[in-house]
């Protein structure tokens, strides 16, 4: 077929343009649903967040004593999972995208969900009763004590999902307290202004919760000025007021 050279040189703009349009309104599309995911508002505000997040952990998590910066290292986690991440094809810098791959194993409402055992299943159960989805649905942990799910959100999915996932296939990798800071680690990149705030807030107060002491696993804590306490933060399992079931969304 020959092609009117006139007709595409009259033409190449019209359909350099399309092209154009068409790819801003992909990326548009894409950033719309993960400011949804991470409670963000706008487009300015996703980009410059995860650029000065990005800014302060450049060189390593090792910590400064600065508790701004210190809890931006803690809680702003960056890279490919260890053990899984390859496996399920998910990255903390694909926040929404890897969402939808962990809440597949969701005993709630996946799609592949794991058969666990009784004695797996109180182990998923145990787990994801310290941890909540506090900031989409308000539940003050993502389970009952039946370990039935206590919140349909996805945040909440994804979390159960790989409760169940890496008990049913690294079950003696992970201890529960290791699993407990994946999924913290996942729910600070999908509320990264709130997690962080979360962080700096019990650093400089001593008073942990199960999800940032679980972040803080094997971490030499500094000593922050105007803090009520320094040192190790205590194990997620040996907190005494981790939530219990309850709540709706």
């Amino acid at each position: 077929m020959q092609i009117n050279k006139g007709w595409l040189k009259n033409n190449l703009n019209t359909l350099l343009l399309v092209l154009l349009t068409v790819s801003v309104a992909s990326n548009q599309f894409i950033l719309a649903k993960t400011q949804k995911v991470v409670g963000i508002k706008n487009n300015t505000a996703l980009s410059s967040l995860t650029v000065r997040f990005q800014k302060i952990i450049k060189g390593g998590v090792g910590l400064s004593g600065n508790l701004g910066e210190d809890a931006v290292k803690l809680a702003f986690i960056q890279g490919i999972p260890e053990v899984y991440g390859a496996e399920l094809n998910v990255n903390f810098d694909q926040p929404a995208e890897s969402m939808g791959a962990l809440k597949q194993f969701d005993l709630g409402y996946g799609r592949n969900k794991p058969d666990l055992s009784a004695e797996e299943k109180k182990r998923y159960t145990d787990i994801n009763l310290k941890i909540s989805c506090e900031f989409c649905c308000g539940a003050k942990a993502i389970v009952f004590e039946n370990g039935e799910p206590s919140c349909g959100c996805a945040h909440s999915q994804a979390m159960r999902g790989l409760t169940a996932y890496l008990i049913k296939n690294h079950g003696t990798e992970y201890s529960d307290d290791q699993i407990l800071r994946e999924l913290a680690s996942w729910k600070s990149r999908w509320y990264p202004k709130q997690m962080v705030q979360k962080m700096s807030d019990q650093l400089k107060s001593g008073s942990y919760t199960p999800d940032i002491a679980s972040l803080l696993l094997d971490v030499k804590l500094p000593k922050y000025d105007g803090a009520a306490h320094s040192g190790a933060a205590p194990l997620p399992s040996d907190i005494q007021n981790a939530p219990s079931m309850v709540g709706g969304c």
